[in-house]
């Protein structure tokens, strides 16, 4: 498996909409399908991003949040990034 494309939320919506546009709904609502015509899986990524405090001995924490497309065909990874762009962050 091949490293992700990691994109904000907005941008796979985007993503997304041109997809519906060219695929039938079968293709982007089942998993498995996607996973076999378009070479992906999507799953959302939340993490903690921590910054430190220049005033206080208190440290914040914020989550962010990512969509990232798994590939499992190198092939369709670059067909992907060459149709929709490099949506990375």
């Amino acid at each position: 498996m091949s490293k992700p494309v990691v994109m904000l939320p907005h941008q796979w919506r985007s993503i997304l909409e041109r997809i519906k546009q060219r695929e039938k709904p079968s293709i982007y609502l089942c998993r498995n399908k996607m996973k076999t015509v378009l070479g992906f899986t999507v799953r959302e990524h939340s993490e903690y991003q921590y910054h430190p405090s220049e005033h206080n001995s208190f440290d914040t924490a914020s989550s962010v949040v990512t969509v990232r497309l798994d590939f499992y065909d190198e092939q369709k990874r670059t067909m992907f990034l060459l149709r929709y762009g490099n949506g990375q962050t």
